[in-house]
């Protein structure tokens, strides 16, 4: 997945915020997805968590910020690693793990 922060180098990086979600969280809504793109408007990055620690949802404002982030699997690891970034985190609500 960091090839999705990452550019090929004949493209402009991206700019726009970049949300990722896990294909396999159906209490997962709109709603919860129009909320995080929301909170990615004051936040660098939002983290949606699951029940057993993992996250069904992981974006960035700025996409180049974010590189290498995605590949922990824990939220809270997550969490901390993009905190010692200096990223300022917004959480989205805990879902129950699939």
């Amino acid at each position: 997945m960091t090839r999705f922060f990452r550019c090929d180098p004949q493209r402009a990086p991206r700019k726009d915020p970049f949300l990722m979600i896990a294909a396999d969280v159906p209490e997962l809504t709109p709603q919860l997805l129009g909320d995080a793109y929301e909170l990615l408007r004051s936040f660098d990055a939002v983290i949606g968590p699951t029940s057993d620690g993992g996250w069904y949802a992981f974006g960035v404002r700025e996409p180049a910020k974010g590189a290498d982030l995605n590949t922990l699997t824990d939220s809270g690891e997550l969490t901390m690693a993009a905190l010692r970034r200096g990223l300022r985190v917004a959480l989205l609500p805990v879902l129950p793990a699939a």
